[in-house]
């Protein structure tokens, strides 16, 4: 493929997820996307993988040599280099870094916005409100911190993964040495062997999901989502989000607050993905994710709000002075349409026999649906949110027509469990 030296070249690692909406984005503005391929490809990204490599003008399978991906990347003249996935992060930090790129954020804190434990550690250094926790290889150590700790339940986790892969929600000392050994005898979604376990504090309230996108520091918030979970066996599994507006109770709370997490976590340019629990004394991080949220189609919001995450990251990266212009200018984000992400919960494992598909887009208020299984394949049982089947979109103009639409998708998705799932 012939090198474009007089074009400005966008470079998207691991285009998975979310971050599978950039190339097209970018190239809608007529821009060269580069697609970078980290060395280890998780199975439940491979088609979007293989969707990055069509989408893209260029793919490159990046063999974990920084040297020479920095040698391959050197012709081009990159205008920004952007993590499309969690475990992309790192790789386009280090980039961005060794090529001092304006639109990047501070490389010394590129572990703090990766590794939870030291995320955490980073907010209590610099006086944010965050969660008490241990990090630790020992169960003998980890027991010791739970008597000291002496509040139930807790929760056990990973220290770099995703998509509440490997997140324990343990009531007593047996369930927590059960969760240890479970996370240290497994690699987590990246690939990357557990060597650790975080345990930490189970925050009580409400959840709420909270992305932006950075720009030399501002900060523009586009949509903020109330998380509803319930517990299957130990793991938290994602239930419903909602939308709220500004006119909605603690948003500026819930922004203001992730502001602060942003900035003691040196994230100045780029999309973020914030989990933050509204505890009974105020906000404190989960988790941030210094990437665009994941999961089902951001243009939905669109419908609500008139803007997506993916479209405010083109206009930051490409135009910043204009996109701060906006960030600094009062505006509007109240409203009255009411939308939600429903998330299939499959009770067990199974053999699909049909699509829910067809019968879900019928129901008023549907108005996407994204199912992630063909007849013939094996549907897992539930047990964090990349083992839920699909997500269920709906807008409704009022509170109570959103919770008919729920209830009519909720019937439906039971009726297919009965006889469009066969349990093997």
């Amino acid at each position: 493929m012939p090198i474009l030296n007089n074009k400005e070249v966008i470079v998207i690692i691991d285009a998975w997820s979310g971050g599978k909406y950039l190339i097209p984005a970018f190239q809608a503005l007529g821009y060269f996307c580069l697609h970078v391929q980290s060395p280890f490809l998780p199975a439940v990204f491979v088609a979007d993988n293989q969707l990055a490599i069509a989408r893209s003008d260029r793919h490159i399978v990046h063999d974990g040599d920084i040297e020479t991906l920095l040698n391959t990347l050197q012709p081009y003249t990159i205008k920004a280099i952007l993590a499309g996935s969690e475990g992309a992060v790192a790789l386009a930090d280090r980039l961005n870094d060794a090529l001092a790129l304006a639109f990047s954020n501070q490389f010394a804190l590129s572990a703090a916005r990766r590794n939870k434990f030291l995320m955490q550690e980073q907010l209590a250094r610099r006086g944010v409100a965050s969660i008490k926790q241990r990090l630790t290889a020992d169960c003998d150590e980890l027991q010791r911190w739970l008597a000291s700790h002496d509040r139930w339940p807790v929760v056990l986790k990973p220290v770099q993964s995703a998509g509440t892969d490997g997140v324990f929600i343990c009531h007593d000392l047996a369930q927590a040495i059960q969760a240890f050994d479970a996370i240290l005898a497994k690699h987590d979604l990246f690939g990357s062997a557990n060597r650790e376990v975080l345990c930490q504090e189970f925050l009580a309230g409400e959840e709420f999901v909270v992305n932006g996108i950075a720009c030399q520091g501002e900060y523009f918030f586009t949509e903020l989502w109330q998380s509803k979970k319930q517990q299957r066996n130990g793991f938290p599994v994602y239930e419903t989000q909602y939308l709220h507006y500004r006119n909605d109770a603690g948003f500026d709370v819930l922004t203001d607050y992730t502001a602060q997490v942003c900035q003691a976590l040196g994230i100045e340019n780029g999309a973020f993905h914030a989990e933050v629990m509204m505890t009974q004394s105020g906000p404190v991080l989960i988790e941030i994710g210094a990437r665009v949220a994941g999961g089902a189609d951001p243009y939905i919001i669109e419908e609500c709000l008139g803007h997506s995450q993916i479209g405010k990251l083109v206009h930051a990266v490409l135009h910043p002075e204009v996109f701060l212009q906006e960030v600094r200018r009062p505006r509007d984000f109240f409203g009255h349409r009411r939308a939600a992400y429903v998330f299939m919960i499959s009770p067990s494992t199974g053999r699909v026999q049909s699509s829910p598909e067809a019968r879900f887009i019928a129901i008023d208020g549907v108005i996407s649906v994204n199912y992630h299984h063909l007849p013939g394949d094996i549907q897992q049982e539930t047990r964090d949110l990349l083992s839920s089947p699909g997500v269920v979109i709906t807008i409704r103009d009022n509170p109570d027509l959103l919770k008919q639409t729920i209830a009519e998708i909720r019937d439906v998705e039971d009726d297919f469990y009965h006889s469009g799932l066969k349990v093997e």
